[in-house]
């Protein structure tokens, strides 16, 4: 009878450590499950923090415009209009003639979405030439804009957000003239926006009977993450946080 050879204990084990050494297919599932817990809890926080450090690049870009504004006022006196039509009759071209009366400036229009860039791109040292059309010289700006979020109409929007610009609007662009007066509206992209009041009975913040907030300097407003306006989480230079944030402090 042939003799057989018996298993070496040492393999035996050795077979047996490998057969031990893989997942089942339970506990790759479980695994996979734990996994898809633990992303379930971790990614709205996340993007909750996500959204606030966006919103906290944004106010705080709006609170440098707001500086570059206020130093226009001290510059020349006056917070420049954000609403008006071309030419030197127009409230822009009254406003740079009395800045520059030995100069025949004809400015184009203005509206809320670009006065920022048109007024705070600033002038020239030139006195007979502010805009530098003649002479050639150049503008001395009142910010730093970043080129890239310039748009083709001179709107200026937040980094990542090419719905909605910032929107710009001096007091005397608060009401519409009338009687009664009326709360103007201006509408983009991103929706209708107007200058805010405090809010009414209903929560509303167009609402003419309501003090306005910045009543005697400007506003700037932002759409914010979702770039409509009228949401949740609007931002601008006259309360701390988001639109939600403020109504929320009011209960």
């Amino acid at each position: 009878m042939e003799r057989q050879t018996p298993v070496h204990s040492d393999l035996v084990a050795t077979q047996g450590s490998h057969r031990r050494s893989g997942f089942t297919l339970v506990e790759l599932l479980a695994v996979i499950m734990i996994i898809a817990l633990l992303a379930g809890l971790v990614t709205p926080a996340v993007m909750r923090a996500r959204n606030s450090a966006r919103n906290a690049a944004i106010k705080a870009e709006i609170d440098l415009l707001h500086m570059a504004i206020m130093n226009y006022k001290n510059e020349y006196g006056s917070f420049p209009p954000a609403v008006s039509t071309a030419g030197l009759n127009s409230a822009a071209g009254k406003h740079v003639q009395r800045l520059f009366p030995r100069s025949t400036p004809n400015p184009d229009a203005r509206s809320p979405d670009n006065a920022i860039v048109r007024w705070l791109t600033g002038y020239t040292t030139v006195p007979t030439d502010p805009y530098g059309s003649t002479s050639g010289a150049t503008r001395q700006k009142l910010f730093d804009f970043d080129v890239t979020r310039v748009g083709t109409n001179d709107q200026y929007y937040p980094a990542g957000k090419k719905g909605s610009p910032y929107i710009y609007i001096d007091s005397s662009s608060y009401l519409n003239s009338g009687s009664p007066p009326t709360v103007p509206t201006w509408s983009l992209t991103g929706g209708t926006y107007y200058p805010h009041r405090l809010p009414n009975a209903s929560g509303a913040m167009n609402d003419v009977s309501q003090q306005a907030f910045n009543a005697d300097t400007f506003q700037i407003l932002c759409a914010g993450q979702d770039e409509e306006f009228g949401t949740d989480d609007d931002l601008s230079n006259f309360w701390k946080g988001t639109r939600k944030e403020y109504l929320s402090s009011l209960q």
